[in-house]
């Protein structure tokens, strides 16, 4: 069995990678991009519950959203599948790239402490 990836987009100039497809990079300001699989497991380094969903997520109700640092030193956003015991710090192994219609990767725990 793989470990799950992330595709995340790699500036050609200046190699800095974004979670999501940019325009122009925020560090050198070029335009040129490569699409690039990072393994998608880290660590919790916060979230929340989110009661009052925008509009077109409403259907979905009261959901998580989550940080993650990523094995490769990269901070994301994502989604969290989360149980009562999840804490800071625990292990997250990606679930999906795309849950849904909110195109945001969702992660669950994998190991707890």
């Amino acid at each position: 069995m793989t470990d799950p990836a992330l595709t995340v987009f790699r500036c050609m100039s200046c190699q800095t990678l974004t979670q999501l497809q940019p325009v122009v990079c925020a560090h050198c300001l070029q335009r040129t991009f490569q699409t690039e699989a990072v393994a998608a497991t880290g660590v919790l380094a916060s979230w929340t519950t989110v009661r009052k969903p925008p509009l077109r997520f409403k259907a979905e109700g009261a959901y998580q959203v989550a940080v993650v640092d990523l094995d490769n030193g990269m901070r994301i956003s994502a989604r969290l599948l989360s149980t009562p015991n999840d804490q800071l710090g625990d292990r997250v192994v990606l679930v999906t790239e795309n849950l849904l219609q909110t195109q945001t990767p969702t992660f669950k725990v994998a190991t707890h402490g």
